[in-house]
């Protein structure tokens, strides 16, 4: 049989790097090989055409990142001083996507879906099936609506939804599905955030009084300057059982100084309380945003607090943010991602302000694990 060069292609420039982050995250062997074939077997037919085979100039430009590949992993460090845990998420991407027969590649997703299906017993699909059918792209008035769907914003993305996967090392990979309304959303001629916020609340849980948490949230966006002007860019939802599963509303915002990361992670104090312990949490915070995005200035802790970022006309500049609720909070969990990508001064700097950071807090450890990844995948 002739080797699928797609295959191949993908397998070298992602399976590579997942291979090295499962080993330095010290999985053992037999769960290695068990994640990397998952990924053999699920993830890469998911891909579509190979950035280097496709016969089109511009393949599919996934928002998945910001060169359009549409995988991205990583890891999670925990507070306990374990092993980090491998996550990826990826766009699925048929060989039509882009094209007559799938313009805004729907097809893709609903095909890893059936496959993890049959996969992973575990998998809970009924909020899936409820956020696909409310915010994915009204199908039948697309073909119609294209060009004008195009005109209306030509600045937006295409991509309407990614799948998730968490690495675990004990139990079944756990499934994560994020819907981008902005086409839906066009269609219906409302917000992206309203359209995702009457979606939530159409579930059954919410009209049981679940997820009262929103209320802050969208009061935020009603009432605080800064909330005001947050865009929002997309729902992400656990593919688990609703007794356990998390909604994440990703928001982002055109300031970039640390007192607006203060502001809106809080929503203007809304999520603050005795107990939490923020002050603490918000000066390591302060502390890494300076090491990564003003390293001269470190010494300060005045200067750098109201000083935007330098100016970026990207379609993800900024900072992105997202409010994680479940059924059993009363507060929405806040967490940023810090803009590496276009504030950081390069790849060695950010390295060694986050491997700095780990050392003073007696990570050394996860420092070198952390580095030793880089330096062989990079």
């Amino acid at each position: 049989m002739a080797r699928d060069p797609n295959f191949d292609w993908w397998q070298r420039q992602i399976g590579t790097p997942l291979a090295i982050l499962l080993h330095k995250a010290g999985y053992d062997l037999e769960m290695q090989n068990a994640y990397i074939r998952f990924f053999l077997d699920c993830t890469i037919p998911a891909l579509g055409p190979s950035h280097e085979m496709s016969s089109d100039a511009s393949p599919w430009q996934s928002f998945m990142t910001d060169d359009h590949t549409p995988v991205e992993l990583s890891w999670e460090w925990r507070h306990t001083g374990e092993n980090p845990d491998v996550r990826y998420s990826i766009e699925p991407i048929g060989f039509s996507a882009g094209g007559c027969a799938d313009p805004f590649n729907l097809l893709a997703t609903p095909c890893l879906i059936g496959q993890l299906q049959r996969t992973i017993s575990s998998l809970d699909l009924r909020w899936y099936s409820h956020f696909a059918e409310r915010l994915l792209p009204n199908a039948p008035a697309l073909g119609s609506q294209y060009g004008a769907l195009l005109g209306q914003s030509p600045a937006e993305p295409l991509s309407t939804s990614f799948v998730a996967y968490d690495l675990r090392r004990k139990g079944p990979v756990t499934v994560k599905a994020y819907f981008l309304p902005s086409i839906r959303a066009m269609q219906s001629r409302v917000s992206n955030f309203d359209l995702i916020i009457g979606a939530i609340r159409s579930l059954p849980e919410s009209q049981a009084e679940a997820f009262q948490a929103l209320r802050l949230l969208t009061e935020y966006t009603e009432t605080d300057a800064l909330g005001a002007e947050l865009e929002c860019e997309m729902l992400g939802i656990d593919c688990v059982s609703a007794d356990s599963a998390r909604l994440k509303i990703y928001l982002r915002s055109g300031r970039t100084s640390f007192d607006s990361v203060r502001s809106i992670m809080t929503l203007g104090g809304r999520v603050q309380s005795p107990e939490d312990d923020k002050e603490n949490a918000f000066g390591d915070l302060f502390e890494l945003w300076n090491a990564l995005f003003f390293p001269e200035k470190q010494a300060s802790t005045t200067t750098t607090a109201n000083t935007e970022l330098r100016r970026c006309g990207h379609r993800t500049a900024g900072i992105l943010y997202y409010f994680d609720f479940s059924k059993s909070h009363a507060k929405p969990v806040p967490k940023v991602y810090l803009p590496v990508r276009h504030y950081g001064q390069s790849d060695h700097l950010i390295a060694k302000a986050v491997c700095a950071r780990m050392k003073r807090k007696g990570k050394q450890h996860e420092a070198r694990q952390y580095l030793s990844a880089l330096e062989e995948i990079l």
